[in-house]
């Protein structure tokens, strides 16, 4: 019964990896700043992709860690891009400074969540390495080190 167990285990792990190795789809929003932004900008970087709604509690509870992750890295061939979706747009200026985000923050980005296949929950992120391959799906909220941890060989790897 335990191999049986572990033998299903193992098909649907390979299953779900891979069906995150496909090119992440492209976009292009209007940023909290007035610019546009696409994530082929971004085409040769390690970018984190991260959906959230300024009504939900654990997308605004992981933001200052994602900055965190941002400042440490961006100097190093990673981006972070923070899409807001179903939220009041006077709402967003506020999170992001309660937040202190430095990250462009992209607004109405409904549209993306389909491209990126559809999910039912946020905060949703994903990891894109350098060459446009999510590698990486996150359902749910994740601190500092998680998120160190899937892009620190992707950057290393990109040397």
């Amino acid at each position: 019964m335990f191999v049986r167990f572990t033998r299903v285990l193992l098909i649907v792990g390979l299953l779900v990896s891979i069906s995150l190795a496909k090119k992440a789809p492209d976009f292009t929003f209007k940023s909290l700043d007035g610019k546009e932004v696409s994530l082929s900008d971004y085409k040769g970087k390690v970018v984190l992709v991260n959906f959230w709604a300024t009504w939900c509690g654990p997308c605004i509870g992981e933001m200052p860690d994602l900055n965190k992750l941002y400042q440490a890295y961006k100097d190093k061939g990673f981006q972070i891009l923070g899409l807001a979706v179903s939220s009041r747009p006077n709402d967003i200026p506020k999170k992001v400074k309660q937040t202190g985000v430095t990250y462009p923050i992209l607004l109405n980005a409904e549209p993306a969540v389909a491209k990126f296949g559809g999910f039912g929950a946020i905060p949703q992120t994903f990891i894109i390495d350098q060459n446009g391959t999510i590698v990486h799906s996150v359902t749910g909220s994740r601190g500092y080190e998680d998120f160190e941890k899937m892009i620190k060989p992707l950057l290393t790897a990109a040397k």
